[in-house]
């Protein structure tokens, strides 16, 4: 989207050419209040406020200037006069459903002002370089990184309590921060690289690391503004009136006809070269092949002493991968990493259609151990694809801009005119509706898949069976408080991973568009056509397309309201037998130790029963008076491992005041996790 336009036709009088700006700024301005106010409302307002602001303050803008930093540059100052919701009271509850996003949002609420700011401009303001992120910040690069880095420690504090060095040798929580955030010093990330490398207990650490990363992102880019938040600015806002321009004199006239004259003349010189780009144009391959109409070389962008060059695009119906190279003459300009870009189609019209694009890298663990050439078939291309499918026209342009390479932040835009011919060849598409069953309570519906040139898209679906539904709506209705239907259909929902895998164990690597965390009913993944191991960490080669391929079900989710509770005398006690069954735990001995001058600490211990699925337990707690207590549940097992039947593991561990006399225990919320070995649950699709 080029906004220029889209200011251009504000400033002379077209209102509702404003409608794209909010559209595409809304919600990063929205989300940036929510978190600093912690109010629904109050960031709706402020960001309200914003935009009229930036329509009344659009004809300061100079075309010269980005026009997103100098949106946020606008906007800032108005949210950071919100006030700053530190201790989670009155905060809304939309992540009620689920336990371990409520932790992070308490945790990202706990952050101090100057600390959360530069955690929410990094995370919700994307297009920027991290330079103009510290700006914004009002804090050199520098300080921008180190407060950023702070804030992740105090998210992750919980985290890094429960997962001490295995040994010494071991690799800290800390510094895997610091080697995921890709700011150590040569000597030290070659160390790390080393040690990573014959280590599988920091891989699979750093595996978490990188999975609450991912939710960390979805916790913060999850609220957003009602549809109708657009209408509402514009309704307030008055169309610019343009001004008749003064007649003007004979010697401007003059002046006009010699510059037309000039052209005129000059075109003699331009047509040779115009002619052969426009027999260019005409030599397109049909069926739905991309044709380029450039000349060779001509499609680069250059920043920050780094050079990026579309080589090539091609296409399938259901996938558009755009090969690029990346280039620099400065030794010190870095090296891996991911790189950052966002891309739009915008058509003859200048209207935009908004796109969603992906690196197949993204979805590696780590790139060590392959071939450059294994390596180069992940590392030099992206996958794009339109949000509305069927509403992109044949001919359009494809704006691309990079906003990282070689790990260093820039801004590198590159427009690329495209047209293909929606009449392709057909796809293979198979219907299947395959059903398989996980634990009498859960049904896993393999609808279809379909597979083209450059990649594969396989739809399920993944529900509840009327029974289990039935038993989680009459246990909420035994609670006798109002809920609303949205909080009982929260229950039904269940989240299924599923890949593509053929005979030899070789796993096609996902495409991690970003709607791909929209959950719905209906699930829809695209594959390219990169074949990597079980834990996608090393490239193995290219689907050839006559390859037997499955459906493998890795792992299945969902979650319900606990109904477990029970109340112990703050009495001394050791091994006390329970005998509580909790569908897959049990809790067996109670230990209650009390120290005069120190808090008591209540320690339930118990075994895992079943192997194949986890269940994390959100417990809370109550004094005598039925108050809720602040305490901290600390056990020492953790809901991702997969652990041995019957190994004794701590469900329960606290230390509550010690006047207090007993100590009431609920479950409030379980999730159930279930995860399956390679081969256990594999369904043919071709």
């Amino acid at each position: 989207m080029d906004e220029k336009i889209y200011v251009k036709r504000v400033l002379a009088g077209d209102l509702e050419a404003f409608d794209p700006i909010i559209e595409k700024y809304k919600n990063s301005v929205y989300r940036v209040g929510y978190w600093l106010s912690g109010s629904q409302a109050l960031a709706e307002k402020v960001t309200n406020k914003c935009f009229v602001k930036v329509f009344g303050n659009l004809s300061n803008y100079q075309e010269k200037e980005l026009f997103s930093f100098w949106l946020y540059q606008e906007v800032l100052p108005l949210l950071k006069e919100l006030p700053i919701l530190e201790d989670g009271k009155g905060f809304g509850n939309w992540l009620s459903d689920n336990p371990h996003y409520m932790q992070l949002q308490e945790e990202i609420l706990s952050i101090r002002k100057e600390t959360r700011v530069p955690l929410l401009i990094s995370y919700l303001l994307i297009e920027l370089t991290d330079e103009r992120k510290a700006v914004l910040s009002e804090n050199s690069v520098r300080e921008f990184t180190g407060y950023l880095l702070e804030a992740k420690k105090i998210i992750r504090q919980n985290f890094v309590s429960q997962n001490e060095k295995p040994t010494d040798s071991c690799l800290g929580v800390e510094e895997l921060i610091a080697y995921q955030n890709e700011i150590l010093e040569s000597p030290e990330k070659i160390r790390m690289d080393d040690h990573l490398e014959f280590c599988p207990v920091c891989r699979e650490l750093l595996q978490h690391l990188e999975r609450e990363e991912g939710m960390l992102q979805h916790v913060l880019q999850a609220p957003a503004l009602e549809d109708d938040f657009n209408v509402k600015v514009l309704a307030q806002l008055t169309p610019y009136t343009v001004k008749t321009p003064k007649q003007r004199t004979m010697a401007y006239q003059l002046g006009v006809i010699g510059v037309m004259i000039s052209v005129i003349v000059g075109g003699f010189v331009v047509l040779p070269t115009v002619i052969p780009w426009t027999k260019m144009v005409s030599n397109y391959l049909i069926y739905g092949s991309f044709y380029n109409v450039w000349a060779e070389g001509t499609y680069t962008a250059e920043d920050n002493d780094i050079t990026v060059e579309i080589t090539g695009v091609d296409v399938d119906p259901l996938h558009m991968v755009v090969h690029y190279e990346v280039s620099s003459e400065v030794k010190e300009s870095g090296a891996g990493g991911v790189d950052r870009f966002t891309v739009y189609a915008v058509d003859e019209d200048g209207k935009t259609y908004p796109m969603e694009a992906a690196s197949a890298k993204d979805s590696l663990m780590e790139k060590t151990g392959a071939s450059q050439e294994k390596k180069r078939l992940a590392d030099t291309n992206f996958y794009v694809r339109a949000m509305n499918e069927t509403a992109l026209p044949d001919k359009f342009t494809l704006i691309i801009r990079y906003h990282m390479l070689n790990s260093r932040g820039g801004d590198w835009e590159i427009e690329v005119p495209i047209e293909y011919d929606k009449a392709m060849e057909d796809i293979e598409v198979l219907e299947l509706n395959e059903i398989l069953v996980v634990d009498e309570k859960i049904e896993l519906e393999i609808l279809s898949i379909e597979k083209g040139k450059y990649g594969s898209r396989l739809k399920y679906d993944v529900r509840l069976k009327e029974e289990e539904i039935e038993r989680i709506d009459t246990n909420l209705k035994r609670t006798n408080q109002k809920y609303d239907e949205q909080f009982f259909m929260s229950y039904h929902d269940v989240y299924a991973s599923v890949v593509l895998v053929n005979n030899q164990n070789e796993y096609l690597i996902p495409i991690g568009y970003p709607s791909i965390n929209n959950m719905s009913s209906l699930y829809q993944i695209d594959f390219s056509n990169v074949y990597a191991d079980q834990d996608l960490k090393g490239i193995k080669g290219v689907a050839t397309g006559d390859e037997k391929l499955f459906a493998e079900i890795k792992a299945i989710y969902y979650h319900e309201p606990g109904f477990y509770s029970l109340t112990v005398p703050l009495e001394e006690t050791t091994e006390k037998p329970l005998n509580i069954d909790l569908d897959g735990y049990t809790l067996d001995e109670l230990s209650v130790k009390k120290q005069e001058g120190e808090p008591t600490n209540v320690l339930i211990t118990g075994q895992r029963t079943q192997n194949y699925k986890s269940r994390n337990f959100h417990w809370e707690f109550f004094d005598d008076n039925g108050q809720r207590m602040n305490v901290y549940n600390i056990p020492d097992y953790d809901w991702f491992d997969r652990q041995e039947v019957n190994r004794k593991v701590e469900l329960i561990n606290v230390e509550v005041d010690p006047e207090e006399s007993q100590l009431m225990i609920q479950a409030t919320q379980i999730s159930n996790d279930y995860f399956f070995e390679k081969k256990e649950h594999r369904i043919p699709v071709n």
